[in-house]
């Protein structure tokens, strides 16, 4: 019985010692920046047509920055979690 818990931690300690591979970080990392600076792009033809009807139909419209930064925050935030959980016991 000892020897079998002696092997699991041992298990344990070796996967808690194996990194996540740095290529796979970097490419999410680059795959979310791609994405977040091609979404305005995608999103233009949904908000183009916000507050017609409204009193500030002629007014100049921040809701697609708004979105962008809400949305940019957001997945970015996402992102930096998952970096920090990945060693969670590292100090930079």
């Amino acid at each position: 019985l000892l020897s079998v818990l002696t092997s699991d931690i041992a298990s344990c300690e070796k996967l808690l010692r194996t990194p996540i591979p740095l290529g796979y970080t970097r490419y999410s990392v680059r795959f979310l920046w791609i994405w977040l600076t091609l979404l305005p792009f995608a999103l233009t033809n949904t908000f183009v047509n916000f507050g017609v009807g409204t009193w500030w139909e002629d007014k100049p419209k921040p809701v697609l920055v708004l979105a962008m930064l809400f949305i940019g925050f957001i997945f970015l935030s996402i992102e930096d979690i998952a970096v920090q959980i990945e060693e969670p016991f590292a100090i930079l």
